[in-house]
């Protein structure tokens, strides 16, 4: 069961994790277009040791994109201090021309946010928390109430006084080039930028060609929390648990095991889990669709439903009898319905409601996830 945590904890966490550089729409699209998109990779991977800024270059005549790289497949840690939720990861999910994606998670909850670079400013523009699967939402803007929560992060011109005023009111400036931080990772010469709110402070320090190294909130009374780099890492996966369903050796019911998933940067949800649910090693068979099977759509819709496409070979490879095939449509609603954390999933076949010689879906009937014939 997944972590629920207080208002409180997830409205500080959310402009900390999107602060973090190194990181709607149907994932049947958005994400084959982001692939074609992705910026280069930085300079080598580093994870331990002592590093710093080499860049001969005038702060005040860099860019944002110099201080805040957009990276692909680079996984970063921090290193909290002061709080339980001050540590924490984060991913590039997908980048595409101006946008990127990125999922930050502190143990407790886990968030994404698309932050796009426009107008001589990295801000972000949609956020969404508690979301533990992945699916392209880099086409999502925030509007309304959501929208005034959200953050400019960087503002060119680069140069000590610059500022800017958030959407929520508070003030933004900065007030240091050179600023000289410690990290578990090294020390480095950073760019520093103060945001003032009414009862704190904080300062983000970024370095060129690295993006945020460390975060340190003043909240008065001699508390201060701060998240400090510990570990950079590039070409390496975003990786998640899956639990699949299928049906058990005699037909009574469900069981279930875990699947390790692995995704590169824009690397295509429905492509993932359709070769998943192919490769189910303590399954009958060893699978739980057939080996042609491919997932033509997949996406999570305003109306809190899972809306799949399946290729016609969903249906003309399954070769099973009518109790077979529902545990097998059973098993592969609750994988999937679980996957996204809903109780509803449309499932298609073809751009068509699901129909066999056994079972017949009418249009806009939906399947339900349902344990009650999972094996304990």
């Amino acid at each position: 069961m997944r972590k629920k945590v207080s208002n409180l904890m997830v409205a500080l966490l959310v402009p900390l994790l999107a602060s973090c550089s190194l990181f709607g729409g149907s994932d049947s699209s958005s994400d084959s277009s982001a692939a074609s998109s992705v910026s280069s990779s930085v300079s080598t991977s580093t994870d331990s040791g002592s590093a710093s800024s080499s860049s001969s270059e005038p702060a005040d005549a860099a860019t944002i994109e110099a201080y805040y790289p957009f990276s692909a497949s680079v996984f970063t840690k921090y290193l909290g201090e002061g709080n339980e939720y001050a540590s924490f990861t984060v991913y590039p999910q997908y980048i595409e021309g101006n946008r990127m994606q990125i999922t930050s998670n502190n143990g407790g909850t886990q968030i994404v946010t698309v932050l796009e670079l426009a107008d001589g400013e990295l801000r972000e523009v949609f956020t969404r928390p508690e979301t533990y699967f992945r699916e392209n939402m880099l086409e999502k803007t925030a509007s309304g109430d959501a929208a005034n929560q959200l953050d400019i992060l960087l503002k060119e011109p680069l140069e000590v006084g610059n500022s800017w005023m958030n959407a929520s009111g508070v003030p933004s400036e900065i007030t240091n080039l050179t600023a000289q931080i410690e990290t578990p990772m090294g020390n480095f010469e950073a760019l520093e930028v103060t945001t003032t709110y009414e009862t704190s402070t904080t300062k983000d320090y970024y370095v060129k060609d690295m993006g945020l190294v460390k975060r340190v909130t003043d909240l008065g009374d001699d508390m201060v929390v701060s998240s400090s780099l510990e570990a950079r890492n590039e070409n390496v996966p975003e990786t998640q648990q899956l639990r699949v369903f299928y049906p058990d050796s005699e037909l009574m019911g469900l069981d279930a095991s875990s699947i390790a998933l692995s995704y590169a940067t824009n690397d295509v949800t429905r492509t993932i889990l359709a070769e998943a649910l192919k490769n189910v090693p303590d399954a009958p068979g060893g699978s739980l669709i057939g080996p042609n099977v491919s997932i033509n759509s997949l996406s999570l819709s305003d109306d809190g439903r899972v809306y799949v496409d399946f290729s016609q070979e969903f249906v003309s490879e399954m070769n099973a009898g009518t109790s077979a095939e529902s545990l097998i449509l059973q098993g592969v609603v609750n994988t999937i319905g679980e996957y996204y954390g809903v109780q509803e999933v449309y499932l298609t076949v073809a751009g068509n409601p699901y129909e066999s010689g056994h079972i017949l879906m009418a249009e806009g009937a939906y399947f339900t996830v349902d344990y009650t014939n999972v094996n304990e």
